[in-house]
C-alpha cells in the first residue's frame, strides 16, 4: 500500500495549498514536504476524530478549509520572516544543544498527549514546529564537531516558540502535564523548569502571565 503523503488525495491537496500560500506570496519548501505536510494535518484530525487519514481527506479537509489554511500559513510565515529579520543569533555550547534537541521532543510528545486540546495552542502546530526546529538545530550541531554552534534567523524564532507555546500551555492548564509530579502553588514543575531553562539557552524568556 502506498504510503499516505504520495496518495493522490493528498497531491491534490497539496497543491491546492501550494497555491493559496503562493497567492499571498508565499513560498513553501519543494520536493514532498508539502504532501507530508497535508498528511500529517489528516493524520493528526483522524487520531482526534476516530477516523482513518483518509476518511479525513475524503470527507473534511475540503479544497475550501485547506485554501484558508494556505491563508492562515502564510501569514504565520510573513510573521516570522518580519521577526526574523530582526532576531540576533545565539551561539550554543554543545552540551546546551543536546538539551535544547530534548527540549523538543517533550514539547512534541506534550503536543501528541495534549492532541484533543485545541482551543488556546495547537498541539498540531507545536509538533510540527518541534519536529522542524530539531532538524533545524541538530543539522548544524552535526556539522560543527562538537564546537559552539550559532544559532538565528527563522531557526531561533520558530524554536524559542516551540518551547515558549508548550510552556504557556502547561502554566495556564490549557494542557495537561506528563510530568506525574505534584505542581507547585504557581502552577509550576521540574519539567516545566527544565524547558525554562533551555529556553533561556536560545535567548528567549517566559513571564508568569506572557511567553516570549
Amino acid at each position: 500500500m502506498a504510503e499516505l503523503h504520495t496518495t493522490k488525495r493528498v497531491r491534490e491537496l497539496a497543491a491546492v495549498l501550494r497555491e493559496a500560500v503562493s497567492e499571498q506570496g508565499g513560498d513553501l519548501p519543494g520536493g514532498d514536504y508539502v504532501e507530508r505536510l497535508v498528511a500529517e494535518r489528516a493524520t493528526m484530525v483522524s487520531q482526534q476524530m476516530g477516523l482513518t487519514p483518509r476518511t479525513v481527506m475524503t470527507n473534511y479537509m475540503t479544497p475550501a478549509l485547506v485554501r484558508e489554511w494556505g491563508t492562515s500559513l502564510a501569514a504565520q510565515m510573513r510573521d516570522a520572516e518580519l521577526t526574523a529579520h530582526d532576531t540576533a543569533p545565539v551561539t550554543v555550547e554543545q552540551r546546551d544543544g543536546l538539551l535544547v534537541l530534548a527540549a523538543f521532543g517533550v514539547c512534541g510528545m506534550l503536543a501528541v498527549h495534549n492532541a484533543d486540546r485545541r482551543e488556546h495552542t495547537d498541539p498540531q502546530i507545536v509538533a510540527k514546529d518541534a519536529a522542524d526546529s530539531t532538524v533545524q538545530v541538530a543539522v548544524p550541531m552535526h556539522e560543527a564537531n562538537g564546537q559552539p554552534v550559532e544559532i538565528g534567523g527563522l531557526t531561533v524564532v520558530v524554536a524559542r516558540k516551540v518551547i515558549g507555546m508548550t510552556l504557556e500551555a502547561l502554566r495556564k492548564s490549557w494542557w495537561d502535564c506528563t510530568c506525574e509530579q505534584p505542581h507547585r502553588p504557581d502552577g509550576g514543575c521540574a519539567l516545566q523548569d527544565r524547558l525554562e531553562h533551555d529556553l533561556a539557552t536560545l535567548g528567549g524568556w517566559i513571564n508568569r502571565d506572557e511567553a516570549v
